[in-house]
């Protein structure tokens, strides 16, 4: 299990070195513009650091490569130490940077990434990691069954992307204000209040005021109509009546 990570923190430091040194072939102007923005360098040592950190990178990287396939112990421990020592250089000089109150581009990777604490953290955590492996190489050669070489190659991969992508996976951008053109109130027609006829009010009688024809009296209905008699007829002594007769002789 030691010599798996042994073999482990080699191959993280190892990849770290060689993407940190293509990212710098990449884009060259990139650590230089970033050392200027930090302003903690002199120019002259600005021109340097500029050249010498990524030919160091990429030197390191492809040695502690050639070491790791080679098997060679004493090789691969110094490429550690050496990596341990240039992690650590980062480390110091971001948290210096930091605390100064600059800022700017790590200068890291062909992104710009911005320098943060994070950027801090990577650099200590690569050098744990670099010196762990250089601990672990002086114990003796590495030997590995077939499962944790496996293991081996894809984890170290995926720890070094990790890593690598940490600061701006991490970085969280100042929320920028967006101006938005003021919404146009929309004049919705209010909704009409709908006049509708009121129901006229039926004036029904009822049944109290209701004008019916008046009722005759009772003495009234119980009493036939009357009935216009005809005019007394002349009537003979005898009770005939003179209709029927004729008029007396003069």
């Amino acid at each position: 299990m030691t010599d798996f990570y042994g073999g482990l923190t080699a191959a993280i430091v190892t990849l770290v070195l060689l993407w940190g040194a293509g990212a710098h072939a990449a884009r060259p102007a990139a650590l230089g513009e970033a050392l200027r923005e930090h302003g903690v360098l002199s120019s002259r040592l600005l021109r340097c650091a500029a050249v010498a950190l990524p030919v160091a990178e990429g030197a390191l990287g492809a040695a502690g490569a050639g070491a790791l396939l080679a098997g060679h112990q004493r090789g691969l421990q110094a490429v550690l130490a050496a990596a341990a020592l240039l992690f650590a250089l980062y480390a110091g000089y971001t948290r210096h940077v930091l605390a100064l109150g600059h800022g700017g581009p790590c200068g890291c990777s062909h992104r710009d990434v911005p320098l943060s604490r994070w950027v801090t953290r990577r650099a200590a955590v690569l050098a744990c990691l670099a010196l762990t492996g250089a601990i672990l190489a002086a114990s003796g050669p590495v030997e590995l069954s077939a499962t944790e070489l496996t293991t081996l190659l894809l984890a170290a991969p995926a720890c070094t992307v990790l890593l690598w992508v940490l600061p701006a996976a991490m970085h969280e951008p100042t929320a920028a204000t967006v101006h938005r053109p003021p919404t146009a109130t929309h004049h919705h027609p209010s909704t009409a209040t709908a006049h509708h006829p009121t129901t006229a009010t039926a004036h029904r009688p009822s049944e109290a005021t209701a004008h019916h024809p008046p009722t005759a009296p009772a003495h009234q209905l119980l009493t036939p109509p009357h009935q216009p008699t005809a005019p007394p007829a002349h009537q003979t002594p005898e009770g005939v009546p003179t209709r029927w007769t004729s008029p007396p002789a003069p």
